[in-house]
């Protein structure tokens, strides 16, 4: 996924080829395509993916660690041969391997706490990956909303436009009988124009509305892009059928920043302990296996006599004492036979004490406790927050909800007004006036109705989703 997503925001979501293919989506399709691109959603996968690593890594740290080594090693100039103890002035190969292993026995529990540690930083990353998701998936669903509003403004706009353009007609037929003056045709016209400057004014809003959701599934601004329209649901509520306690408690069982600031809690305290552990003795055993080869270790296959030397005099008679020299034949040792003969082995403890380290292992303590306090700053922060946006979110949906209904009734009611004096017109008991005045104020209850009922639809999502944990509404909205 990640590799697929880092190539999408390289190259663009549309090639050049598919420049003419427009592409709709639907909510549930947005969602899915922003959750892929987003960089603050794969940033959060990748920090989920290395908490797991590091968790891995704390595990395998109470094992022991084993090492292997081997090297061949070449010295020349004058030196000891470690075989026979004699300076050599030459070339002298050696070989050599060791295998070695160590085992962390006792370190003040900070390994062990290290592993419950990365465990908590694991489900910390993994809320704060959900919680990035979340935040995601709502803004889009917000911005699909939005679209859905503009465009249901942009057709009431052309009705009404197409509407004037009739009515514009009429009375040009009416002028051209005699039946109605210039000023009553000056006046259609001037209607005609003003709705099609508030069509331009709300088309420019459904253009800006496009734009913020093809931003936030990172489409470029030039590739063609269009959503499946659908008529959003408000509720058909006033009073929220959960109470404000009931939110509260909600919220802060759902929330994932604030269960993942609980774990961040936890872990800051387990790092104190880690810190505190710095303090003690550490206690390791160890074990050596290790042995060695050199071109110089050399076996005596043969000898001969060349002569003799002298070694020395007789006390009292000074007569010389020789011995015989000797001309040596050798073959350097082979090597497995070296191997087994240098074979050597090592088992030992060691024990570590601090007595004095510049004060590293106290000033880490006194580190971690603040970074402890952070912490617990933080999730009270996190839930001083979230109860206030619980409250005024809450209170925002009752206004929200209560001015929809009201405009609903005042659309109701301007709708059956224009129905009655559009009859009264055509019949010539109303003139063009009375007409126009009714239009203008149907149109602008169905707007401030329209804006009402996706205010009102948008905050009833957001106590759905946000504070009672219902994300699957995300991509059933509309």
């Amino acid at each position: 996924m990640l590799r697929h997503a880092v190539w999408f925001l390289l190259f663009g979501f549309i090639g050049s080829s598919q420049a003419q293919n427009v592409r709709k989506m639907d909510l549930s399709a947005c969602i899915d395509l922003a959750l892929e691109v987003n960089i603050d959603v794969l940033l959060s996968q990748l920090n989920q993916e290395q908490s797991q690593i590091d968790y891995q890594q704390a595990l395998w740290n109470l094992g022991p660690e084993v090492s292997f080594s081997g090297g061949q090693f070449y010295q020349s100039g004058r030196s000891i041969d470690r075989f026979t103890n004699q300076f050599v002035q030459e070339t002298v190969g050696n070989s050599s391997v060791q295998l070695s292993s160590s085992w962390v026995v006792y370190a003040g529990g900070s390994l062990r706490k290290s592993v419950l540690r990365s465990k908590k930083q694991v489900k910390a990353s993994a809320l704060d990956y959900q919680q990035s998701k979340q935040n995601i998936a709502l803004s889009v669903a917000l911005a699909y909303l939005q679209c859905l509003q503009t465009k249901e403004l942009v057709k009431a706009n052309e009705s009404n436009e197409a509407s004037l353009q009739q009515d514009q007609k009429r009375i040009e037929k009416l002028v051209q009988i005699g039946s109605a003056n210039e000023g009553l045709l000056l006046s259609s016209k001037a209607q005609l124009a003003q709705a099609r400057a508030q069509k331009v004014q709300v088309e420019t809003q459904h253009q800006s509305a496009l734009l913020n959701l093809k931003n936030l599934l990172r489409i470029p601004i030039s590739a063609p892009f269009e959503i499946e329209y659908s008529i959003a649901p408000a509720p058909e509520y006033t009073v929220y059928p959960a109470s404000l306690n009931e939110l509260i408690d909600s919220a802060l069982a759902n929330r994932a920043d604030y269960q993942a600031a609980q774990y961040k809690v936890e872990a800051a305290a387990l790092s104190m302990g880690i810190a505190k552990s710095q303090l003690l003795p550490v206690l390791s055993v160890g074990g050596n296996l290790s042995s060695i080869y050199s071109d110089k270790a050399l076996n005596v296959t043969g000898y001969q006599i060349t002569g003799s030397q002298p070694i020395g005099i007789v006390q009292g008679t000074n007569e010389i004492v020789e011995a015989p020299t000797f001309t040596y034949q050798t073959q350097t040792i082979d090597f497995s036979r070296q191997m087994r003969d240098n074979f050597g082995q090592s088992f030992g403890a060691n024990l570590s004490v601090p007595i004095f380290g510049k004060f590293r292992a106290q000033n880490g303590l006194k580190s971690a406790k603040i970074a402890f306090t952070q912490q617990e700053l933080n999730a009270i922060r996190i839930r001083q927050n979230a109860i206030v946006e619980v409250t005024n979110a809450y209170q925002s949906f009752s206004n929200a909800a209560m001015q929809y209904q009201a405009q609903r009734e005042n659309y109701d009611a301007q709708k059956r007004n224009l129905e009655f004096v559009q009859k009264r017109f055509e019949n010539g008991q109303s003139n063009y006036f009375e007409l126009q005045l009714a239009k203008n104020q149907e149109l602008m209850a169905f707007q401030n109705f329209l804006t009402n009922k996706y205010e009102a639809a948008l905050r009833n999502l957001i106590l759905d989703v946000m504070y009672r944990g219902n994300l699957q509404l995300l991509k059933q909205v509309p």
